[in-house]
């Protein structure tokens, strides 16, 4: 079924993606976010997790607010936005720049959630409170027991994959993706699901993943549609 092709007036804050668009910002970031991870793996994490088991009672109004946004984040709310925008900008109305953000968006994800559940499977560090938070236990037959997948966050790590390529296709509520990263990663933690390390480890690996997805974003193209919109691209 071919797309229908119509005219469409260009949303002029939205870029059509460049994978050749990078910024030396995201390197600064990626080796805080490397420093901030190892100093947690030296003790910092030990320090944080006490610290919101003293001060923030699993049944506190925090930590309720904590499991709702970490909800928000696991319900798929990214992968489905994204591919409803896709089938809206290929179908529907043809845009060629949303095309591309949506696809280089579901892509994105798709690597970071199967690098992270690797990682997770073959790290298996202890999540907070339990008997042996914090150690890893490197693939030691506990495959399907969450209780040791902390290591690295996930939900931090997928939003962080969509903040990273909404920064280049819509800039203009940049400060709204980096907010809302810091948001999730500052509940999972307070939620008591991960440590500091988990979350500066998962948003490293969600922008990586982000910005490797958006180098090959044309051979995507090519493949998944040699035959995209002509009318109405932007």
């Amino acid at each position: 079924m071919k797309p229908v092709t119509g005219h469409r007036t260009p949303d002029p804050g939205l870029r059509t993606p460049n994978p050749d668009h990078r910024s030396p910002a995201f390197l600064c970031l990626l080796a805080v976010l490397v420093l901030v991870a190892a100093a947690g793996l030296l003790g910092v994490d030990r320090l944080v997790a006490q610290a919101v088991r003293d001060h923030l009672p699993k049944n506190g109004s925090i930590h309720r607010v904590a499991d709702g946004i970490s909800l928000i984040g696991g319900i798929g709310i990214y992968p489905l936005a994204a591919l409803a925008l896709l089938i809206w900008a290929w179908w529907i109305r043809p845009h060629r720049g949303l095309w591309r953000a949506c696809l280089w968006m579901l892509t994105a994800e798709a690597a970071c959630s199967l690098l992270v559940r690797v990682l997770k499977i073959g790290l298996g560090r202890w999540r907070p409170g339990q008997e042996l938070a914090g150690q890893f236990e490197f693939f030691q037959g506990r495959i399907f027991n969450a209780k040791c997948h902390s290591f690295p966050s996930g939900h931090t790590a997928d939003a962080a994959a969509v903040a990273a390529v909404l920064w280049f296709v819509y800039p203009r509520l940049r400060p709204l993706y980096v907010a809302w990263v810091v948001v999730m990663a500052a509940s999972r933690v307070c939620a008591q699901q991960h440590f500091v390390a988990d979350t500066a480890t998962g948003a490293a690996l969600g922008i990586l993943c982000a910005l490797v997805v958006g180098r090959k974003l044309d051979v995507l193209e090519r493949w998944i549609a040699p035959h995209r919109p002509k009318n109405g691209e932007s």
